[in-house]
């Protein structure tokens, strides 16, 4: 492992940044990596300590994951053997290099301070050596916890080498916010046990069961070899320049490339100045917006691998010689996030996870800007590695506790981060309604799970309150809700859950946590047992600590970039995620008194009262409904209808015959744009043309249209069809021939498009098996829609 030594004793902090914390003073000479910890040097690692790996140093995204992969693991607990991952595939597939020298990532920080110890120890075969030297790591069995006044205090058994200030993380107890992560408050020692305390904000109560704690120190050993870089000491190497602006003249840059301006990501020439591993307004490094146009989506089942090896980009290196600090992958640091930060909070207490900083793959915000991506918690490491910091041969043991950073006296409210939306006109008088549909597939890179839900958000008339409403099956809030899993996958288990703000398949900040953070005090999750569905409710305001008000984000909801995302132990970045899309507006609000965590068992915890939105009605504008289907009408493309803004709607069909054969039309949901259909038995989705799709459209069916008319003559039926907030595709079955025909051409075995768009919702029907006479005038169906 290569490292360049960072000096200039005494520099001062960069300006203060976006969060009003300011960054990069070191009094002290060290060390640093010159590259990102690597594949290759991890899996080093896992063969060393990891043959069985009861510590889970090995995350199975490191090799399932074909867009951030490259180790293999081959064996069974106790004789595992971990080798780096060869070149495969095409440039457009798979990962062509190999991964000996791309970064290492989902990684955890437990697992980074464990490879930091064993470098300490000599890179020992010991797995005893990942325990101790420059972090001891303390492992112990909690027998029960209480909480007062804001206060738990554990009960761990045996005589711990614990402090004040130390990080502890509490799992497996039963009760409701007893699984935190937070620095311990006070140490007592008694008959055998330790007790600890933390802070913790949610209400009094008693954990019982059993579960486990681990506690690390909040920095490294003074006498460490080896160890996380501080957040000012990564901050320095990255972006500071003791001649900057002239000689004497110190600065910080924008970017850790040495330049104020946003990097390239071309590969064509990776020794010019100014690159970096990150998106731009050319998409990304390994999947250019080019391919994504041709249909070559990223994809963590099939690939590109979006890592470059570290320092492919030869001529975009720091002052102090560092490489990648931003692109590739986000890094930790040692220092823990203040309860200010992004990530500050963990399930109601404080100091709750450490700071990561730069720029990845595929966020294009440099580590300068901010604290973390700000994107998900990561406690899977999804996208995170590590570089180490070392002790310099100028000052061995000047490894102090790392500088405060300065915190200014700031408003508790940030700038909003979205742009104005000066196209919509709201009735002010009115409250809102923004909805939408959790699944899969509206992340940005799809991922295959069978989890789906629904969500509402109410803005009130004086746009002063924001209530939330979800309804979800398939993922497991139970460590949320009362400690107690719900399923024996852990990968179902929901590690966070945030608004945000982007447009629909981009990804964008979070402006406030609804769990890691629990930034929302008026959050309340209840579980049906029956229906195996969680429903979280809540009311942001700006009195919440929320990374960005409400005001400030109200823009971001008229625009229609407020999204939801929901992470999972399985899918760090999010398994699903629905956007929220204007869908009318309410008449009253109803007071519900005494909301409660409800249990199976019939008790509950009580809660403050909370008003949710309980009675509305939709006023939906038909040309809204053309508007948001238009993408997609009369462009050459298949023919749907987009309702996904709308759950219920009046419909009114007026149909015209101009052929021999009787037609039954009805509509099915779809998924996408493209025709996909979820399979409701397996969850998979599946696409016009391929097997099962007819039965899965019958499954799909919403609603029956038999349109048996006389030739030339026109009739009309209403209905009120049920949509359930999917895009509609239509299916016609011909009763004299028996064919059956889709309004997506690939799903028909002629491979003709029987369905034609007309003008706005008017489509034309062609019934002849291989299109006829190609006229579409055999059925003319004219679609209206009403609140």
């Amino acid at each position: 492992m290569e490292f360049v030594p960072v000096g200039n004793l005494g520099n001062s902090n960069d300006a203060a940044d976006s969060n009003g914390l300011a960054f990069g003073s070191v009094n002290y000479h060290y060390n640093i990596s010159k590259y990102e910890t690597t594949y290759g040097q991890y899996v080093e690692f896992l063969n060393a300590v990891a043959k069985s790996d009861p510590n889970g140093l090995f995350n199975p995204g490191m090799q399932d994951d074909k867009l951030l992969n490259g180790i293999n693991r081959t064996g069974v607990d106790g004789s595992y053997i971990y080798s780096v991952a060869p070149s495969t595939g095409s440039p457009l597939t798979q990962n062509t290099e190999g991964s000996e020298n791309k970064p290492v990532n989902y990684v955890n920080y437990l697992d980074a301070i464990r490879f930091a110890n064993w470098m300490h120890n000599g890179s020992s075969n010991d797995p005893r050596s990942t325990e101790s030297g420059a972090y001891l790591i303390t492992t112990a069995a909690l027998t029960g916890a209480t909480r007062w006044n804001n206060i738990i205090t554990y009960k761990a058994t045996g005589d711990l080498s614990i402090s004040v200030g130390d990080q502890a993380q509490a799992s497996g107890l039963t009760g409701s916010g007893f699984e935190t992560r937070s620095t311990i408050r006070s140490v007592t020692k008694k008959d055998g046990f330790t007790y600890f305390t933390v802070q913790n904000r949610n209400s009094n109560g008693i954990a019982t069961g059993s579960g486990t704690v681990t506690v690390i120190p909040a920095t490294h050993a003074s006498d460490a070899r080896y160890w996380i870089p501080t957040e000012n000491e990564w901050y320095k190497a990255a972006y500071y320049n003791p001649n900057k602006n002239g000689i004497g003249s110190a600065g910080y840059y924008d970017w850790a490339t040495k330049s104020d301006t946003t990097p390239g990501n071309t590969l064509i020439n990776p020794s010019a100045p100014n690159l970096a591993n990150t998106r731009t307004n050319t998409g990304f490094t390994k999947s250019p917006f080019s391919s994504i146009a041709l249909g070559q989506l990223p994809d963590p089942l099939v690939g590109p691998n979006m890592l470059t090896e570290v320092g492919a980009f030869s001529g975009s290196a720091s002052h102090y010689g560092t490489f990648d600090q931003d692109g590739n992958i986000t890094e930790w640091n040692e220092s823990i996030y203040d309860p200010t930060a992004v990530f500050g909070d963990y399930n109601g207490s404080v100091n709750g996870t450490r700071s990561k900083r730069g720029a990845s793959f595929y966020n294009p915000d440099p580590g300068s800007t901010h604290r973390d991506d700000g994107l998900m918690p990561n406690d899977a490491g999804y996208a995170a590695g590590f570089r180490l910091a070392s002790a310099s041969i100028l000052s061995p043991n000047s490894n102090p506790t790392p500088v405060t950073p300065v915190v200014p006296t700031v408003s508790s409210t940030l700038s909003s981060v979205g742009a104005s939306c000066n196209c919509c006109v709201f009735d002010t008088d009115e409250d809102q309604i923004y909805s939408g549909v959790l699944t899969s597939r509206n992340e940005i890179w799809p991922t295959v799970s069978t989890a789906y839900g629904t969500i509402q958000l109410t803005l009130n008339r004086a746009k002063t309150e924001a209530i939330y409403l979800l309804n979800i099956i398939g993922l497991d809030f139970g460590k949320w809700f009362d400690g107690t899993p719900r399923t024996t996958d852990p990968g179902d288990d929901v590690s966070g859950m945030h608004f945000h703000v982007a447009p629909n398949y981009t990804v964008g900040d979070a402006h406030i946590g609804l769990i890691n953070p629990n930034q929302d005090n008026d959050l309340n999750i209840t579980y049906d047992s029956a229906k195996t569905m969680w429903t979280l409710t809540g009311k942001w305001t700006d009195s919440d600590q929320s990374i960005v008000s409400l005001t400030d984000s109200l823009d971001d909801i008229y625009a229609g970039e407020l999204y939801t995302n929901i992470h999972t132990e399985r899918v760090a970045l999010g398994e699903i995620r629905a956007q929220f899309t204007r869908s009318g507006s309410t008449i009253s609000n109803a007071t519900i008194s005494g909301s409660t965590h409800s249990h199976e068992d019939g008790s509950a915890h009580s809660h403050e009262d909370s008003s949710i939105a309980d009675s509305y009605c939709h006023h939906v504008d038909p040309d809204e409904i053309y508007q948001s289907s238009s993408l997609y009408q009369g462009n050459g493309a298949d023919f749907m209808i987009d309702l996904s803004s709308v759950s219920l709607i009046s419909t009114n069909v007026l149909a015209s015959r101009s052929a021999s054969y009787n037609t039954d039309v009805f509509f099915y949901r779809i998924a996408d744009a493209q025709g996909s259909v979820v399979d409701a038995l397996t969850g998979t989705w599946i696409k016009p043309g391929e097997s099962g799709y007819a039965a899965a459209v019958q499954a799909s069916k919403v609603s029956n249209i038999t349109l048996s008319r006389q030739d030339n003559v026109s009739a009309s039926e209403s209905f009120m069809l049920q949509s359930d907030n999917y895009m509609l595709g239509l299916v016609a079955t011909v009763a004299n021939t028996g064919n059956t025909f889709y309004s997506f051409t690939a799903a028909n075995a002629d491979g003709y498009n029987h369905f034609k768009y007309l003008s706005a919702n008017k489509v034309g029907f062609e019934d002849i098996f291989g299109g006829g006479d190609r006229d579409h005038n055999d059925l003319i169906i004219n679609l209206s829609f009403a609140a």
